[in-house]
């Protein structure tokens, strides 16, 4: 039987939670306050700890981090109402299992509970789940991002928290999203792009990588060339950025954006095998703007390619790869940038 802590400061729900947990045949405790917790894991360490990011929100993550630092064994759930996409980025950091937002249910603790449950006994050398978990835990990941974005105020908010937890995952996951939006803007002014569309166009932008939350670090940080199975894996990710952003009405219609960015202009490209005019326009202008900033800046297979030569290789790809459009106005953008810069 797993030993299960529930600390939160509200006494009503943390009665309902024990109860809950109860139910899944675990061993409840219970305590009030994050420094209570500290004191009396101290003396008797639990497998899993359910903790609440109480007000203020610093305490629940200073709880997590405590119990990571001093009972590396102990999975750690983080629950809260707390809406704030910095407190579930602080928590996360310290390699929390889940992360439940109030009001949750008795069937969402469940799975929450298993995967930690899992997660202990793979930690301790008890079982060898440790890829199964990473998978669970990334796909979690996700749906918390999806979450949280969703309960933002703005679609400024929640694209930077679901850029805030790429980051988490993928080293550059800002720093790109920033650059192949500002390319992407510069080259739909170059193109005349009605007026209407550039906001859908400069969110798809931002979140055209967002599906690469379900990419596991392995292959996102592979030093050598992916494989065929590494290959086909990370394909998936337009998909996967389509279906999470059509959880969220306000994204969806740079979801069409998102899932088309790898399509070719010839039809060779993924995931739909769109050709020339079926491709979305915006995603077009995104394909040239990715591929520009993906060859000139340093990866972990590849050394960098000068900004000229990554401009020959995309109008060498013109009209196989890229839209010859596209492609002839990139090198137009750039003369005229670095003149601005001259002035």
């Amino acid at each position: 039987m797993h030993s299960v802590m529930v600390v939160d400061d509200d006494p009503t729900l943390r009665g309902r939670v024990r109860s809950w947990v109860d139910s899944f045949g675990y061993e409840s405790s219970e305590e009030e306050s994050a420094e209570e917790a500290v004191e009396r894991l101290a003396d008797e360490p639990v497998d899993i700890a359910i903790c609440d990011v109480n007000k203020p929100a610093s305490r629940g993550v200073w709880l997590a981090s405590q119990i990571r630092e001093s009972h590396p064994h102990t999975a750690i759930i983080m629950a809260s109402r707390v809406r704030d996409v910095d407190v579930a980025i602080c928590s996360l950091r310290n390699d929390v299992v889940d992360y439940l937002l109030k009001p949750f249910d008795r069937e969402r603790l469940g799975e929450a509970l298993a995967l930690a449950r899992d997660w202990h006994l793979a930690s301790a050398g008890l079982d060898q789940l440790q890829h199964t978990l990473r998978d669970q835990i990334r796909k979690r990941r996700a749906a918390v991002a999806a979450s949280l974005a969703g309960v933002q105020d703005t679609p400024e908010d929640a694209c930077d928290g679901l850029i805030d937890m790429l980051q988490l995952h993928e080293r550059d996951g800002r720093g790109h999203a920033t650059r192949v939006a500002r390319l992407t803007m510069a080259l739909a002014d170059m193109l005349e792009v009605e007026e209407e569309s550039l906001l859908e166009l400069y969110h798809s932008a931002l979140l055209h990588d967002i599906g690469k939350l379900d990419i596991p670090s392995s292959i996102l940080r592979k030093a050598a060339l992916l494989d065929a199975e590494e290959w086909e894996i990370m394909r998936t990710h337009p998909q996967v950025g389509y279906d999470l952003l059509q959880t969220l009405p306000r994204f969806s219609g740079a979801a069409e954006i998102v899932v088309a960015h790898h399509e070719s202009y010839d039809g060779g490209g993924y995931p739909r095998g769109l050709r020339g005019g079926d491709i979305p326009v915006g995603a077009r202008i995104l394909a040239v703007a990715d591929a520009y900033d993906s060859m000139t800046i340093p990866h972990t297979q590849r050394p960098p390619m000068p900004p000229a030569m990554a401009v020959q290789e995309i109008e060498r790809c013109s009209g196989s790869q890229f839209d010859p459009a596209i492609a002839c106005a990139l090198g137009e953008v750039l003369v005229h940038a670095v003149q601005e810069r001259a002035a």
